[in-house]
Order: C-alpha cells, then structure tokens, then sequence
C-alpha cells in the first residue's frame, strides 16, 4: 500500500530522517538496504549494531536470551526487480543476489536523497505529500519534505535549498547537513547533538566517529523502540528475547539485536512479490 499525506511524511519522518543513524544490521521488517552503512530505527522494529553484550546473557529475570552473535533476520526472497515494488511503485529497490536491497550508491546527490529521506519517485507537485515538495536530485524528481508544521531540526535535518523538477525556482526542503558516497555505501556523520533525534535512542554525537550514541540505558528507553532497553558501547540494543515484544518480524534477542528464531516469525511482508525468510 503506497504510504501518503501525514502519514508517508510522518512515517519517513521517523523512521528515515536522521543525519547520523545508529550504525546496525537493518531492521527485520523493512526493506535491507546496501547504499548506507547505517541504518536507523522505523516504527517497526529498530536496527541495531552488535552489541558488547555477550550472547548468552540472561536479564534481571533469568530469561535466556538466543545463543550465537550472529542475528538472524527476515529476508526478502526475490527473483527480478519487479517483485521489490512496494504497493506498485518503484522505490529504487532492486533483487540482488536474491534479495530485496538497495543498490551500492555512485553519487553524492543519491546519498543526499536517500539519506534525507526522498524515497518517492515524483514528476511534479501533485505526486507529492501537502508536507513534500518534488525536487531535483541527482537527475530525478524526489518528494523532499518541507519545513512548515514541522521544523527540519526536529529529525537531525537542515534547511536547503533545491531547485523543482519541473520549474526554474528553488524551494527550501529539510535534507542531510552532509552526505557522501563511499566505497558504495552512504555516509552521513554527524557534527554535534543536534544532528542525533532523540526518538532514535541515540541522541550525542560522538564527533570523532561522526555517529550518534546513547549515553545512558534511559536514552535508549525513552525512544520507546521495541528492543532499545540497554546502552552498551553507545549502541541501544536489548537484553532479552521478552524486550523484542512489540517489533515487526523479531522474537528473539541475539547479543543486543532483535531478529527472528524461525520462518514463522516472519508474518509482515513488506514488497509486493518477495516472500520472507528467516535466515
């Protein structure tokens, strides 16, 4: 179902607009991707970094938690671009080595797009949210969020300006204070704390690394994700299989990271044509 109105801004919003994300293995519920390194919260189930947690520790209750460091996830099994759409559209996800995943990136304009958030493809105004204004960026039209009932501080953005895709005029939209293409993978780091959104669980920013972290357990808790529970290491993360409660596709803590136990828990699929697994 194509996300629109408030609800694909406030989705994209939350999930997508953070100009220095945790860095993590992707979320079990949504698209993987390959064009960043980082990866950051959504409504479903948040992303996480391996932990130094090790992977045989049980909570304050004694629960055990799932043996092994390596999570297990649930995947988007496809066989041509095609079964990657997502309600119809083309959101630029492509089936690679079998997978639903976001190509390596060529461009720093692709960087910017992608790490702000500008995931609709669009030709002019009216294939756009009341929110969104359709820009030029890296020689496409993208949706881009625009400040107004929302400031772009408020999701770690900056206002810039860009020109329209179909006009001569600039609009001012909220994107990444600083995005770039390396070795294929996006980057975005962060220069201070207000480039880290709280709700993310990880609101300083640790200059020299260029990425947001949590601080204390409460960082993590106020986020109110699914499986943010502890801070180890500056990375949010849970203890237990029980903190995974809540998340999209995840039953099962493996060392800090919310995953999967079995093909069963795989049961919201996100692209039209691609089946999940638990792998």
């Amino acid at each position: 179902m194509v996300l629109t109105g408030k609800i694909r801004t406030l989705g994209l919003a939350a999930g997508l607009l953070s100009a220095c994300p945790p860095t993590g293995a992707g979320t079990a519920s949504e698209p993987q991707t390959t064009s960043s390194s980082t990866a950051t919260p959504t409504t479903g189930e948040p992303a996480t970094s391996t932990s130094t947690t090790s992977a045989t520790t049980t909570g304050s209750t004694g629960e055990p938690t799932t043996a092994g460091p390596e999570a297990k996830r649930c995947q988007s099994q496809c066989e041509s671009d095609r079964d990657c759409r997502i309600g119809g559209s083309d959101l630029g996800f492509r089936c690679i080595d079998g997978l639903c995943l976001f190509p390596p990136c060529t461009s720093d304009a692709q960087c910017l797009a992608e790490l702000s958030g500008w995931k609709t493809p669009c030709a002019g105004p009216g294939e756009c949210a009341p929110e969104e204004a359709c820009v030029l960026v890296a020689d496409a039209g993208r949706c881009a969020l625009t400040p107004g009932t929302f400031a772009c501080a408020d999701f770690g953005l900056v206002e810039q300006m860009l020109p329209l895709f179909a006009g001569e005029r600039e609009v001012l939209v909220c994107g990444q204070a600083a995005a770039s293409c390396e070795a294929g993978a996006c980057q975005s780091p962060c220069t201070g704390d207000e480039g880290c959104v709280p709700q993310t669980g990880h609101p300083a920013c640790d200059v020299p690394s260029g990425a947001c972290v949590c601080q204390i357990d409460q960082d993590c808790v106020d986020s109110g994700l699914p499986g943010y529970v502890q801070c180890v290491a500056g990375r949010c993360g849970c203890a237990v299989d029980s903190d995974c409660a809540g998340g999209q596709n995840v039953d099962t803590c493996y060392a800090g990271i919310c995953g999967c136990a079995a093909d069963s828990t795989c049961t919201m699929t996100v692209f039209d044509g691609a089946p999940l697994t638990c792998q």
